[in-house]
């Protein structure tokens, strides 16, 4: 397999921002970005997982495991054990291609700190918002996967056509990514994806032979950096685990608002033969959040967070305590004003939106929040 993707095995911020985030390509970060984690040093012996420290750290934690060979519409089927239950099977019945997934591992043990996100990667405004008590859920974006050798993820495009970043800690990973703008050679006559990249209906997807693709090999203590909008499938070599983030910022917001343009736009669609019912834009808001985990609400509230942070940036003589957790670079003068202007401009989009102009209560808010944003970037 021809490795075709770009790597760094050093890299400063405003680089990695030029060559990376802006043109939104993906790279693979060497090893020593990540040769500090608690992670690589704890739960690794030998190149292969501490099992004996992972138990200590989460023996009764309650985990969703997916069983990688058993198809559940777009994903596969997912169970729910205790952490020691899955690592005991994952021991003793590898080929049972059990997958630890999507495991919010920090909530399981937050006084035990595994691992500090690269700089280059800490503008994350996402995990930002859930972790100040925005929103009534516990949750968050950050995960940890484990499994043996096979296991894998299926092909999939990251919620909200979120960044994400996927730190290996032991074993390997072999990746393919596909680049925007092919769905149409992965999707079938119903708007159906493919499943599987290496094992598909060629009836049902004629023309996925002609789909560009980066394939690489991620290894122990690299870092990939997927982004927006990029289709990948993710299988594992020998027993690997890793930590992932879904994440955003002022380089992908513009994707951002059209996946959740475009989730509507579908849901609209699948809708239409009850427009004219009573409330019909409110049950399709509904929907929409049901299916993509946000609606225009949701969406226009997370800008306002976030716009608050950079203004409050600009009004407090020591800046916001809540950027803090952000590199230096991300909360300098001119990155401060581009972060507001790009929210700004999502919000003249929003503005201009018909499912808004529909929404009576949230057009008046649009306006006063770019009233509120214009005032501040005057002042810098």
């Amino acid at each position: 397999m021809e490795d075709k993707i770009e790597r760094r095995e050093s890299i400063e911020i405003d680089e990695f921002v030029r060559d990376f985030l802006e043109p939104n390509v993906p790279v693979v970060l060497g090893p020593a970005f990540t040769n500090n984690w608690t992670a690589r040093n704890e739960w690794v012996t030998d190149g292969r997982p501490n099992y004996a420290r992972l138990l200590e750290l989460y023996h009764d934690t309650v985990v969703q495991v997916a069983e990688c060979d058993t198809a559940f519409f777009t994903d596969q089927k997912r169970v729910e054990m205790k952490f020691s239950e899955f690592v005991r099977q994952w021991q003793e019945n590898p080929q049972s291609r059990l997958y630890c997934k999507d495991w919010h591992f920090t909530k399981s043990n937050p006084d035990f700190c595994a691992y500090t996100p690269l700089p280059c990667l800490s503008d994350d405004w996402i995990n930002l918002y859930y972790d100040n008590g925005i929103l009534s859920s516990d949750d968050d974006y950050r995960f940890c996967y484990m499994g043996g050798d096979g296991t894998w993820t299926p092909f999939h495009e990251d919620v909200f056509r979120s960044y994400s970043w996927s730190a290996n800690i032991c074993g390997e990973k072999r990746w393919t990514l596909v680049p925007p703008g092919q769905n149409s050679l992965f999707t079938d006559s119903l708007g159906g994806w493919v499943y599987n990249l290496d094992d598909y209906d060629e009836q049902r997807f004629p023309q996925l032979e002609g789909l560009k693709k980066l394939e690489f090999v991620q290894r122990a203590g690299e870092t990939v950096f997927v982004p927006s909008g990029w289709w990948h499938q993710v299988r594992n070599v020998g027993d690997t685990i890793s930590i992932n983030h879904n994440w955003a910022n002022e380089f992908n917001l513009r994707f951002l608002y059209a996946r959740l343009t475009s989730d509507m736009a579908a849901v609209r669609h699948a809708l239409r033969d009850v427009a004219d019912m009573d409330g019909f834009e409110e049950q399709v808001q509904l929907v929409l959040r049901a299916d993509s985990g946000t609606d225009y609400r949701s969406f226009i509230r997370f800008l306002r967070y976030i716009a608050s942070l950079y203004m409050c940036e600009i009004d407090e003589p020591e800046g916001c305590p809540e950027l803090l957790r952000f590199d230096p670079y991300f909360r300098t003068a001119s990155s401060v004003r581009r972060a507001l202007e790009r929210i700004d401009s999502v919000l003249g989009m929003l503005e201009r939106d018909d499912a808004v102009l529909k929404l009576n209560d949230i057009e008046s808010d649009l306006a006063e929040l770019r009233l509120q944003i214009g005032s501040h970037l005057c002042q810098k």
